[in-house]
């Protein structure tokens, strides 16, 4: 795709500025408290729950229609034909509950993963001019008035940033906008696994009248529509491949021992298919992409890769069109990837159990370049962007059996420097990705609209 240049005048410089700072935030206190002590989940998640209790706009509905029985017959990564699906059911089995693990900490789990499970991301559905509420933590919906003058069936998010812990302080934003990308390929991902793909139409301008009732202000997020390029396609090769079922259930950020946060992993090589099914997905996730295609071309992505056969260990600069070239070793990512968990008790990190480790950067230049949104938007895009790629690698690494850990907490000069990176690019984010030490069961959660033969995927999983 070409983009074309920003018109003439445009204040580049100062809006590069306020982008850095705005991609560079961190927390504003300390973070190794454990957040379920602390008030925010529950105030905001009882008070969308009250929604349903009467204090909302319409009537409550029983049930989150989640298509599991569907996924169940489409394998990774296929798209399916048309199967009637509405987008109620897509955006529910979007936001439903996958499984609940007792002895985690965060114990909720959906399809694509949320800062410490506090799920900020929101979707409405419409459909035939009704719109709907998920709200998860009802078990259900609610009916709310859809926007007047909207035509069309679509699913929008906003995001409640006060469901994230206050601690986050200006990372908030940041984060809610990684998971806004994470919720949208999910969207994309599983609706062709439905037969209902759907694609990013544009950003949503301002959060529905009704969302006053809530608890804070709302931040807007976009509107997905119906995409009517995609066609069904069939997994790659003949070899068995897992369903979309099992790629859901398997979807995890890695786990420790009770009492710990972070990831620990089995360090075990990894097959050469992983690495190619990695590259290949990159070369497809445009699909769906839509608004977010101008934001998606000013990212940059590296992968460190460590014991996958037939690739090189090293750092690997990786394009979009599925295209890898080696670059340097492991040793100058050592000390500049993670900030140091032996500081901080109770976190471990260990990131040399991990055959890949991703970096997202972003060309605050290019960026600048190709757009004159100001910066809090253009910020929201490349974020959506980010967390839109990382949700497809995500899927990937679950299909190989591997947990993809999302983080911002990495030494972002020492970064730089490893990568080299010019004075225009910054890093933006990390995922990463390595076969599980610990996979103890977890409670399913998924309800299935009819009988259906108990999943393949579903002994155990990890958070």
């Amino acid at each position: 795709m070409v983009v074309p240049p920003a018109p003439a005048g445009s204040p580049a410089p100062a809006r590069a500025a306020e982008l850095r700072a705005i991609l560079g935030a961190a927390p504003s206190g300390d973070t190794r408290v454990d957040p379920e002590a602390r008030p925010e989940r529950q105030r905001v998640r009882a008070a969308v729950a009250a929604l349903a209790d009467g204090g909302g706009p319409g009537p409550a509905r029983a049930g989150m229609p989640a298509r599991w029985d569907l996924l169940e017959r489409t394998p990774w990564p296929a798209a399916a034909p048309p199967a009637g699906v509405s987008l109620h059911e897509l955006a529910a089995t979007v936001c439903a509950p996958v499984r609940f693990e007792a002895d985690n900490p965060y114990s909720e789990h959906r399809a694509y993963p949320s800062p410490r499970s506090k799920f900020a991301v929101r979707l409405v559905a419409q459909d035939s001019g009704a719109a709907r509420l998920l709200l998860p933590e009802a078990g259900g919906s609610l009916e709310v008035p859809a926007p007047a003058g909207r035509a069309g069936d679509c699913v929008e998010t906003f995001s409640l940033l006060s469901a994230l812990p206050s601690f986050y302080g200006p990372l908030r934003p940041v984060l809610a906008g990684l998971e806004t990308g994470h919720v949208l390929a999910s969207a994309a991902l599983l609706g062709r696994a439905l037969g209902r793909p759907l694609t990013v139409a544009g950003p949503a301008e301002e959060v529905p009248a009704w969302a006053a009732t809530l608890p804070d202000p709302a931040l807007p997020g976009y509107l997905m529509a119906d995409d009517q390029n995609t066609r069904p396609t069939g997994p790659r090769t003949s070899a068995p491949a897992p369903t979309w079922n099992d790629v859901v259930w398997n979807r995890n950020s890695g786990r420790v021992p009770r009492g710990v946060s972070g990831f620990t992993g089995a360090h075990r090589p990894a097959p050469a298919a992983l690495w190619r099914d990695a590259l290949d997905t990159l070369a497809t996730c445009s699909r769906g992409l839509g608004h977010l295609l101008t934001a998606r071309s000013a990212l940059g992505l590296y992968c460190w890769v460590r014991g996958v056969e037939g690739v090189a260990d090293g750092c690997h600069r990786v394009r979009f069109d599925g295209s890898a070239l080696r670059v340097g070793g492991l040793e100058p990512a050592r000390g500049a990837l993670l900030i140091d968990s032996g500081a901080a008790p109770g976190l471990a990190f260990e990131l040399d159990a991990c055959n890949l480790v991703w970096m997202f950067t972003v060309d605050l230049e290019q960026a600048c370049g190709t757009s004159r949104a100001p910066a809090p938007r253009l910020a929201a895009d490349l974020l959506a962007a980010t967390g839109w790629t990382a949700q497809h690698l995500s899927y990937a690494m679950a299909a190989h059996g591997l947990f993809a850990r999302p983080l911002r907490s990495y030494d972002g000069e020492g970064a730089a420097e490893a990568l080299e990176l010019g004075p225009a690019q910054v890093p933006v984010y990390q995922l990463a990705c390595g076969p599980n030490r610990f996979t103890e069961p977890g409670l399913d959660m998924r309800r299935y609209p009819s009988p259906s033969p108990s999943p393949s995927g579903a002994q155990g999983g990890a958070s």
